[in-house]
C-alpha cells in the first residue's frame, strides 16, 4: 500500500471537497435535473478519493498539529471504506431526494404555497380549517418520499454493518466523537430534570393557544394548533408585541451592524449568499463553506418575520465561525471543532433576536417593545419547547435505524405524544415523519442542536459573544477535540448547569 503524507492528502482532497460543495450549493439554489446530476457526480468523486485505504493511516508527521490532523482524517475516511457501488447508490439516492425537497411546494386547497406562507398561516390564522389544511400540506412531501427514505436508511445500515457497526446511527456517533451512552444519559437526565418546568410551561402554552385561536377552555390542542408544523418553535405569548414590530425590521442591515460591532465584517459573506425565496430553491436555511476561510456563504428565504431575523443571526453565526478560524492552520483543521460547536455559536447569536439591547440598538425597535416581558418569557419557552422536540427527533432516528421496517408512523406519534404532549390525529397523513428534511440530508444530526443550545448557554455565561469568544473558541478551529476546547475556553467541561439556569432565570 502506498504511504501518503498529510500534505499530499490535503492537496488531493481539497479541490474535490470544494467542487462538491459548490455543486451542492448550485443544486440548493435551483433543483434542476442538471444540477442534481452534477452534485451527485462531484460527491461520488470525493467519495472515491476518501475510500482509498491509504488515507486511513497516512505517514506520521512531526508538526505540532499532525496528531489531531491525522485523527480527523481517520474519522472522515474510515466510514467510507465500503464498496464503491454501494456508496454510489447512497449518494445518488440522497441527491435525488434532496433535489425533490428543494423543488417541492405545498398545496393548500387548490393553491400552491411556499413554506413562508405555511408559516404565516400557522402563526396567524384563526381559521381551524385553514390551519389544518396548512399543517397537512406541510407534511405532504413525507408521504411522497417515505418509501425511498426507508430504502436510503437500509442502504446506510448496510454500509455501516460492512464496517462492523450495529447500524448507521451507531457509526455516525462513533465517527463524530460522541459516545451514545453519554448522549442518551444526558437526554434522560434532561427529561427527568425539566419535567416539572415543562409540565407547567405546556399548560401555559395550551392556554395561550386557546386564547390566540378563540378555542373554548379545555379544548384539546392538536398538532395544527401549534404555530409551526412540528411544534419545534415555541408559540409566542398572546401579548407579544414583537411579532408585528418584526415586520418593520431590515434583518440584513441589523445583522450587518451587529456583527460589525463584534469585529466580524459579514459584507463579503452576504454578497456571496442567496437570501431571497424563489421557485425550485431549497426553502430552508443553511451555511456552507466552499473554500475554507475564503468563501463562506449562507442560504435563506427571508421574509419580514421574527423567525427569519433569528434565522439570519443564526446562519451568520455559523458563517463568522468558519471565517474566523486561524488561516495558518493546515486545511484539515481549518474548520469548526465539532458540529455542535458551530451550532452553539449560531445559537449564541440567534438568541439575540429576543434581546432588548439588540432590538433597540440594531433593529430599531422601540424600547417599550424591546423590553416587553414577553421577550424574556419567549426565550425560556423556546428552550423548553426545543428540548422536547429534540427528544422526539433523536429517539425517533435511533429507532428508525434500529428497524426501518417497523411501523414508523406509530413510533413517530408515540414519541410526539410522550415528549411534546400532542395526540396523533385520527387522520394523520401516512409518512408524515419523512417530511423532516434532516432525516434525508443531515442524518444523525439533530442531537447537535440540543448540545449546541447547552454549549451556547455555557459560552454566554463564561465568555460572552465578543472578541474573547473569537480568540478562545473560534480561532483554534479543529486543532483541539471538542471536549478539550470547551474546557480550555470556558474553564470547565460541557455541563447543563448554565442551560438549566437560563430557563430558571427566565421563569
Amino acid at each position: 500500500m502506498t504511504v501518503v503524507t498529510l500534505d499530499e492528502v490535503e492537496n488531493r482532497l481539497r479541490p474535490l471537497a470544494e467542487a462538491s460543495a459548490r455543486a451542492h450549493w448550485q443544486m440548493a439554489g435551483a433543483a434542476t435535473d442538471a444540477h442534481r446530476a452534477v452534485a451527485a457526480e462531484k460527491e461520488i468523486a470525493l467519495e472515491a478519493a476518501l475510500s482509498d485505504p491509504a488515507l486511513v493511516t497516512p505517514a506520521p508527521g512531526e508538526g505540532p498539529f499532525d496528531a489531531r490532523r491525522a485523527e480527523l482524517l481517520r474519522l472522515w475516511v474510515a466510514p467510507r471504506q465500503r464498496p464503491a457501488q454501494l456508496a454510489e447508490q447512497i449518494i445518488r439516492l440522497e441527491t435525488e431526494l434532496a433535489g425533490r425537497f428543494s423543488a417541492h411546494r405545498a398545496v393548500v386547497g387548490d393553491r400552491e404555497v411556499d413554506d413562508n406562507e405555511l408559516d404565516r398561516m400557522l402563526l396567524r390564522s384563526t381559521d381551524e380549517a385553514e390551519r389544518r389544511g396548512a399543517w397537512r400540506a406541510s407534511r405532504a412531501v413525507g408521504g411522497a418520499v417515505a418509501d425511498e427514505l426507508r430504502e436510503l436508511v437500509a442502504l446506510r445500515n448496510t454500509s455501516a454493518e460492512r464496517l462492523g457497526e450495529r447500524d448507521h446511527y451507531a457509526l455516525s456517533l462513533r465517527y463524530d466523537e460522541l459516545d451514545e451512552a453519554w448522549l442518551y444519559g444526558l437526554l434522560d437526565r434532561l427529561d427527568a430534570g425539566l419535567a416539572p418546568a415543562w409540565t407547567a410551561e405546556r399548560g401555559a402554552i395550551d392556554g395561550d393557544l386557546r386564547a390566540r385561536l378563540g378555542l373554548p377552555p379545555g379544548t384539546r390542542i392538536e398538532a395544527w394548533h401549534a404555530t409551526d408544523a412540528y411544534f419545534q418553535d415555541a408559540p409566542p405569548p398572546v401579548d407579544d408585541p414583537l411579532l408585528d414590530a418584526a415586520g418593520e425590521i431590515d434583518p440584513v442591515a441589523a445583522c450587518r451592524a451587529y456583527f460589525a460591532d463584534l469585529g466580524h465584517d459579514v459584507d463579503a459573506i452576504l454578497e456571496r449568499s442567496d437570501l431571497q425565496p424563489r421557485p425550485l430553491k431549497d426553502q430552508h436555511a443553511f451555511q456552507t463553506t466552499i473554500v475554507r476561510n475564503a468563501d463562506v456563504r449562507i442560504l435563506c428565504n427571508l421574509a419580514p418575520t421574527l423567525r427569519w431575523l433569528e434565522t439570519l443571526l443564526h446562519e451568520l453565526g455559523h458563517a463568522i465561525y468558519d471565517a474566523a478560524v486561524d488561516p495558518s492552520l493546515p486545511w484539515l483543521l481549518r474548520t469548526n471543532a465539532h458540529t455542535f460547536a458551530t451550532e452553539a455559536i449560531a445559537m449564541v447569536h440567534g438568541r439575540r433576536g429576543r434581546d432588548a439591547a439588540f432590538l433597540t440598538r440594531y433593529a430599531g425597535v422601540p424600547a417599550a417593545i424591546a423590553e416587553h416581558p414577553a421577550n424574556a418569557a419567549s426565550l425560556r419557552r423556546e428552550l423548553l419547547v426545543f428540548t422536547q422536540w429534540v427528544q422526539v427527533m433523536a429517539r425517533f432516528e435511533r429507532g428508525l435505524y434500529a428497524d426501518p421496517g417497523q411501523d414508523l408512523d406509530a413510533l413517530w406519534w408515540s414519541l410526539v405524544e410522550r415528549y411534546q404532549g400532542l395526540p396523533r390525529p385520527a387522520d394523520a397523513p401516512a409518512g408524515a415523519w419523512a417530511a423532516k428534511i434532516h432525516l434525508t440530508v443531515a442524518p444523525v444530526y439533530y442531537h447537535n442542536y440540543l448540545l449546541g443550545q447547552i454549549l451556547a448557554s455555557q459560552l454566554d455565561a463564561t465568555i460572552g459573544c465578543g472578541a474573547e469568544l473569537t480568540e478562545r473558541f473560534l480561532w483554534p478551529g479543529a486543532s483541539l477535540r471538542w471536549d478539550a476546547l470547551i474546557e480550555r475556553a470556558t474553564g470547565e467541561p460541557l455541563t447543563t448547569d448554565a442551560f438549566v439556569a437560563d430557563m430558571a432565570m427566565r421563569a
